[in-house]
C-alpha cells in the first residue's frame, strides 16, 4: 500500500509528523483526499480537522486553523497557523 509522509507545522512552533495511508484536508470546496503517488497540488487548508489514517484501525484527528498545504513526491506539509491533536 501506498503511503504518504505528512508534516503540519504552526507559525507557534507546533509540529505533528507521520507516515499515513490517507489524508483528507478541509478546503474552502469540501474535503480533499490525498493518497500515496498524489500529483504535485498547492491549496488552501480551511480551518477544520485533517483527518489521517494509519495502520489498521488507526485514525488521527489534528484540529487546524487558515494555512496552505503542498503535495510533492510522497510528501504532504502543511503550515497552519495553529493546529492540536484531538484525541
Amino acid at each position: 500500500m501506498d503511503r504518504i509522509r505528512v508534516t503540519i507545522l504552526s507559525s507557534a512552533g507546533a509540529r505533528w509528523e507521520k507516515t499515513v495511508s490517507s489524508v483528507r484536508l478541509p478546503t474552502g470546496f469540501g474535503s480533499l483526499g490525498i493518497l500515496g503517488g498524489h500529483a504535485p497540488m498547492l491549496c488552501a487548508v480551511s480551518r477544520g480537522e485533517i483527518l489521517c489514517r494509519f495502520g489498521e484501525d488507526g485514525l488521527a484527528r489534528i484540529a487546524v486553523s487558515d494555512g496552505i498545504a503542498n503535495v510533492a513526491n510522497d510528501e504532504l506539509t502543511v503550515l497552519v497557523s495553529d493546529l492540536k491533536e484531538i484525541e
